[in-house]
């Protein structure tokens, strides 16, 4: 069955910084752009990005209301993202998060998600999630996309930020160190981001680990949002972009990463004491 695939438009290098595109389709062709070698081989796809993107526009617009405070922090080169984690059933933070890079600042970013390895390898929405840039969550990955000059989003809390009880709400865990060893063989800045509004949009009721082992899931939660998230109000703060040096040690390596969980840390809590209202 012959596919009509949309042609992605093209953007001048020249003209980016002259003239901030306004249209979906130029933002997310001047985002590729800014990669070399080109995000499709990993599996991304241009005309099918763009679909879901005007999706994920959609919610941050008109469901989620999104709010970006920091944005223009986000560097135009290669860089890790490192945010919290609070979205318990689909990753509506991660989609807001790559749309917000994707719609909000001058020079437009197609973040690419560290996914799991088990999401990956789901029929749909693997191939879903993979199309749209996202990448089986290993070291390799992550270092052949920011010496392309990528943008990379990881939670580094990983599961265990799925499996928190609503009481636990906005309540770090414990970083992985993945991220840095990237940030440190690469020397690409470190972005913290907090996302404000995911742990309320599906609330974590119960996580049985019968059902888990059941669908064959990390997590099985059981939340009033599990089919459509409640509109929660989301606010995204970019923090200033943090640069780690030296050997990979592990003193050094689990130092440089405490730095980067306090300075998220520090974001969630002033954007919680800042928020008015978890819906408004």
């Amino acid at each position: 069955m012959h596919v009509a695939v949309e042609p992605r438009p093209r953007v001048a290098v020249a003209d980016r910084p002259v003239a901030r595109p306004t249209d979906l389709a130029q933002r997310l062709a001047a985002a590729c752009a800014l990669e070399d070698p080109p995000p499709e081989r990993f599996g991304f796809r241009f005309d099918t990005a763009l679909r879901c993107f005007r999706i994920t526009s959609f919610f941050y617009r008109r469901w989620f209301r999104v709010e970006c405070d920091g944005v223009d922090r986000l560097p135009a080169g290669a860089c890790l993202l490192v945010a919290n984690h609070g979205s318990h059933v689909f990753d509506w933070d991660g989609a807001m998060l790559l749309t917000a890079a994707l719609l909000e600042p001058d020079v437009p970013r197609l973040v690419h998600g560290m996914a799991l390895h088990r999401l990956m390898e789901m029929r749909f929405l693997g191939t879903i999630a993979r199309s749209m840039g996202a990448v089986d969550g290993n070291r390799p990955a992550c270092e052949a996309l920011v010496r392309a000059g990528a943008a990379v989003l990881t939670f580094p809390e990983t599961v265990k930020a799925l499996a928190k009880p609503f009481r636990d709400r906005y309540r770090l865990r414990p970083f992985g160190q993945g991220f840095m060893h990237v940030a440190l063989a690469t020397r690409v800045p470190v972005v913290p981001v907090a996302v404000i509004g995911s742990e309320e949009e599906a609330p974590l009721l119960a996580n049985p680990r019968w059902l888990a082992r059941l669908v064959n899931t990390p997590v099985a939660p059981i939340t009033p949002g599990v089919l459509v998230p409640l509109p929660t109000k989301y606010r995204i703060h970019f923090g200033a972009p943090l640069e780690f040096t030296g050997p990979a040690t592990p003193d050094t390596v689990a130092r440089h990463v405490r730095h980067v969980e306090s300075a998220v840390a520090g974001l969630v809590a002033d954007g919680l004491a800042r928020r008015r209202h978890v819906f408004f």
